[in-house]
């Protein structure tokens, strides 16, 4: 596993995804993510995996639910999506 990011990121990304003990499943859910191209070199985006540390397992589980959604539902994710953001940022706003 290869990781996209500063030496140092790289660093701190091995050290949590080897804690993490992930499946190969979740491993591939993460790395389907950054795309196909990644995908294929077996390249991990670093920020991604240091920012989902408390609980990487579970994010790379709910990145395997969405990417086998169809496009409509991943169109109905996103959709609602937008709506928590802007009442996120309505709310801070008043």
């Amino acid at each position: 596993m290869k990781f996209n990011g500063s030496a140092k990121q790289q660093k701190w990304a091995s050290e949590i995804l080897d804690r993490a003990n992930l499946t190969e499943t979740q491993i591939d859910n993460l790395l389907r993510y950054a795309g196909p191209t990644m995908h294929a070199q077996g390249i991990m985006d670093a920020t991604i995996v240091i920012e989902n540390r408390s609980d990487l397992a579970r994010y790379a589980d709910s990145l395997g639910e969405f990417l086998d959604l169809t496009p409509e539902g991943k169109h109905a994710v996103a959709e609602r999506a937008v709506g928590q953001l802007r009442q996120v940022a309505k709310n801070h706003l008043n």
